[in-house]
């Protein structure tokens, strides 16, 4: 009956509609190993390490390794202590250290053990105490001492079925016996079998001033000087079987129980919170660990599960799709009201679970609270909630929002804009004409005019006039677009504002323009927001979203102006369509975000966790065939191979944090300085890199914080083909070329200057020659001139003679007519005298030979047959005299003339078609 009483006092607290504390969950796949996480540890670095059924399992916040027993035994337990990773597995036990590589080495330490461990012997447990570190098997306890590496032995005969750590002191339960602790003093029992009893002890903490022992099955107890007392806690789930426990550092009471999941106990109020499937991955807790956080790992029977107890979000999940897409929300009458895609939901603190009020099935697009009525803009038109009574108040196409104006509301519909007083009927409602644009985005400015943001066709000033059920438009201002994301019009600090996902625009009035120029724009300015939707909350802060926080204005407490601060809740979490972002006050600093599978809480002022450092895990290189290898990131002065020139760098800021969203942003100095934009990539790859120095450098960022710089310098060598001693063979074949070139150029150069030489010399003789033919041409030229002068001499000289001689003959002819003989013969004599042959040859040889000197002498001696009186006919034909030229020349007739000619061809043995003239004149 008590446990049934206690089981109903829990019911309200343990319904599915609960908020819960943010949780992750990683399966099999994610982790890629076996299903059981018998113990879970965590490290100075602050990695996590898992005792898993395939072996030791270990997260840095990014990569999830798997380290496996050599005989591939499972892993049972585990403990972090420094630098080494303790673990316990079937028959055997060591620790595992971490090498240069970003692996773990393990070690045993069976070879320290005085005597052999039992067959199937298992370590469940282990626990560091001063300079030992204690492992627990069913049957006996293994002390390792750190600084002599020695073990004792602890058997007590009996099963020792668990092991646990208070404070300074190591307690263990021995079945049939009770519980003993182990002290600096040595080992005594504090709890024995009559006391205890079977009641199977899962945890021993100290709290409230004392030493507390949880059981499996019967809760808490007091223990100490043979004292055993029940402690009665408030909502206490005595009805479920632990397995696994924790005592938190702010006072609460982790349960991990056999089926019924996990328990959060807060042991000073009695408020206690159950988290089952599917919220975790099982409801089986093998084992329940709290970090350096505050942060709560589960070790279940089949995953891993992660609650953020201290965390500043409350996360509804909405699961089963009852809610569905959380498009407004708002606290009226004490009361949660969600606006969904399928309805009006409301919760209550009697109920804890949402309801869906009847005749509100459909899109609600919001939801806003005028003189104590909730107004409900619905996809059917409005409606009004006033203590519980529903109205439907307006029918027409979708109502995006109401707001005040005058006396009554202006409602924005899907089609334009209409007017109603409060208390008026449908029949009274009517559109104002004149504008029937949609209209999601209204504001009322002085009850004069309405300003409506449209995200296609910009900013509109309209002007109602009431009497007439019309609206007037005043202006159209153009907006600029640049996407898809919507505009948001509002009211900040008295002045209307209109936000793109780019920018932030003040209406100036006296200029009637929107201008960037503004507070809001300049303290928004570096931050990369992927929506315009903004909101404005009670207390007047303005808010914005952006991929992976959400910001919203402080007032600077010194000075005046806005701060911008930041909250960590990506869109991943929201998930809701750009332009739709929704955001609500429900009590004091408290705020509610809505998504498209629930809803987050959180409040304000939101406290940062302070960043890890960042730390570069694993390197790997390879050559162009791809094939990487894990090199040594701890060796200094590392220097590749130019073949190794493409790397992976995998590196990590352990963070653990649902909604932590780190960024990486890296380079590589001396190939560039820029720095990769933030992406959630936890890996760098270069590819074909050429030699030189470089610096690898990475930095992480987290809501707002950029980490540590880790670095990672490395040096590529040349390649072969430009190494010092490639270098030296190119200068010394360089070298050589250069004077085999020089060799042979000389030789070259000497010999083509001999030819130069000879080739100038011969110009040189040739040019000689050519002036010496010049000058014998121009001899040659002067001796024709000559001779053609002498030979014009000689022709006149003949045709002189010629000529006396016919004028002699002829006056002797005419005197030989003459009757006195005696008178003329004195004269005949003398003409005889003057025209005698021999006297006018020699002359004209004399003439002759000036101007073709040797031409008789020549031919003569080609025909020796030849007379004088032929030589003449010759010398006569030579200067091409006719028969009747020649005759007075010879004193004969022309007939013997040619009987000359005819017996000179004979001599001369010419050819009947040769010349006589034409063969003279070739010598």
């Amino acid at each position: 009956m008590r446990w049934l009483i206690l089981l109903l006092l829990c019911i309200p607290s343990l319904s599915k509609s609960q908020e819960l504390p943010p949780i992750t969950n990683f399966d099999t796949k994610t982790y890629n190993a076996g299903n059981q996480n018998w113990m879970v540890g965590q490290g100075d670095n602050s990695w996590m390490y898992f005792a898993n059924n395939s072996g030791l399992l270990s997260f840095n916040g990014e990569q999830w390794a798997l380290y496996k027993m050599k005989d591939g035994s499972p892993i049972r337990s585990v403990k972090v202590v420094d630098s080494l990773i303790f673990t316990g597995a079937y028959m055997d036990f060591g620790y595992w250290q971490k090498n240069s590589l970003g692996s773990f080495n393990y070690t045993s330490l069976l070879d320290k053990l005085p005597s052999e461990i039992r067959d199937g012997e298992q370590i469940w447990h282990i626990e560091a105490l001063g300079n030992y570190i204690v492992f627990q098997s069913l049957s006996r306890l293994f002390s390792y001492h750190l600084d002599n590496r020695s073990i004792a032995i602890t058997d007590l005969g009996k099963t020792i079925s668990n092991l646990f750590k208070s404070g300074n002191t190591v307690y263990f339960q021995v079945a049939e016996d009770g519980l003993y602790s182990i002290k600096s003093g040595g080992i005594e029992r504090e709890v024995g079998f009559e006391q205890l009893g079977a009641k199977a002890i899962i945890q021993v903490f100290e709290w409230n001033n004392q030493k507390v022992a949880l059981t499996r099955d019967d809760g808490l107890f007091a223990f100490g000087q043979s004292k055993w007392d029940k402690i009665n806690v408030p909502n206490y789930p005595i009805s479920a079987s632990f397995f696994s426990a924790e005592y938190t550092n702010d006072n609460k009471l982790v349960l991990g129980s056999i089926g019924d999941g996990l328990f959060i106990l807060n042991l000073l109020d009695g408020n206690i919170q159950q988290i089952v499937q599917p919220d975790i991955l099982n409801n089986t807790i093998l084992s329940v660990f709290e970090d350096q956080l505050g942060q709560i790992w589960c070790g279940l029977d089949n995953g891993i599960s992660l609650i953020e107890k201290d965390s500043q979000f409350s996360i509804f999940s909405d699961i089963t799709g009852k809610l569905g897409t959380v498009y407004c929300s708002i606290m009226f009458e004490n009361e949660l009201y969600l606006g969904t895609n399928q309805g009006l939901y409301k919760r209550n603190d009697r109920e804890r679970d949402f309801n869906l009020i009847e005749g509100t099935s459909g899109q609600v697009w919001s939801l806003q609270e005028f003189n104590d009525q909730l107004f409900i803009g619905h996809d059917r038109g409005t409606f009004t909630l006033k203590k519980d009574n529903l109205s439907y108040i307006f029918d027409g196409l979708g109502t995006w929002q109401i707001v005040p104006f005058k006396d009554g509301f202006i409602q924005g519909h899907y089609n334009g804009i209409s007017y109603f007083k409060e208390g008026q009927t449908f029949n009274e409602i009517s559109y104002l004409d004149g504008f029937n644009l949609s209209s999601r985005n209204i504001l009322n400015y002085n009850d004069q005019e309405i300003w409506v943001g449209h995200d296609h066709k910009g900013i509109f000033k309209l002007k109602p006039d009431l009497s007439n059920f019309s609206i007037k438009l005043e202006k159209n201002y153009t907006v600029d677009y640049k996407d898809a994301s919507g505009i948001k019009l509002f009211k900040f600090n008295d002045d209307i504002y209109y936000s793109t996902a780019q920018s932030i625009f003040r209406y100036d009035a006296q200029k009637d323009i929107f201008t960037e120029e503004n507070q809001l724009n300049t303290v928004f300015k570096d931050i990369d927001r992927n929506s315009g939707i903004s909101h404005i909350t009670k207390d007047g802060k303005w808010w914005s979203f952006s991929e992976n926080e959400m910001y919203y204005t402080v007032k600077d407490a010194f000075q005046e102006g806005l701060n911008v601060e930041s909250i960590p809740l990506s869109y991943e979490f929201r998930n809701i369509s750009n332009g739709f972002e929704n955001l609500s006050q429900i009590g004091e600093n408290r705020y509610l975000v809505g998504s498209n599978h629930g809803y987050a809480i959180f409040n304000t002022p939101f406290k940062k966790h302070e960043i890890p450092d960042l730390e570069i895990n694993k390197i790997e290189i390879a050559n162009k065939d791809l094939n990487f290898k894990i090199i040594d990131k701890n060796r200094a002065n590392p220097v590749f191979k130019n073949s190794e020139n493409y790397f992976n760098f995998y590196f990590n800021t352990p963070v653990y944090q649902r909604f932590s969203n780190i960024t990486y942003s890296y380079r590589i100095k001396g190939f560039t300085d820029t720095w990769t934009p933030f992406r959630n990539v936890n890996m760098a790859n270069f590819e074909n890199l050429p030699y030189g120095d470089y610096e690898f450098q990475v930095k992480a960022k987290y809501d707002g914080q950029e980490t540590n710089i880790a670095v990672y310098p490395f040096v590529i060598e040349k390649p072969w083909f430009l190494s010092n001693l490639a270098i030296f063979i190119y200068v010394l074949f360089l070298i050589i070329i250069v004077l085999v070139i020089h060799h042979f150029y000389t030789r070259y150069y000497n010999k083509r200057h001999a030819e130069m030489i000879k080739i100038e010399k011969e110009k040189a003789e040739l040019q000689q020659l050519e002036a010496a033919q010049e000058i014998m041409q121009l001899k040659n030229e002067q001796l024709e001139a000559d001779v053609s002068s002498k030979n014009r001499e000689l022709a006149a000289s003949t045709m002189s003679i010629i000529r006396k001689s016919e004028v002699l003959n002829q006056i002797k002819n005419e005197l030989g007519a003459v009757s006195k003989l005696e008178d003329i013969k004195a004269v005949l004599k003398t003409i005889d005298a003057n025209i005698n042959e021999e006297d006018n040859w020699k002359f004209f040889k004399e003439a002759f030979d000036n101007a073709d000197k040797d031409f008789l002498q020549t031919v003569k001696a080609k025909h020796p047959n030849l007379t004088s009186n032929d030589l003449k006919l010759c010398a006569y034909l030579r200067l091409n005299l006719s028969s009747k030229e020649i005759a007075p020349l010879l004193n004969i007739s022309v007939r013997s003339v040619e009987i000359k000619r005819y017996r000179l061809r004979k001599k001369m043995d010419l050819a009947h078609e040769e010349g006589l003239v034409e063969y003279i004149l070739s010598f």
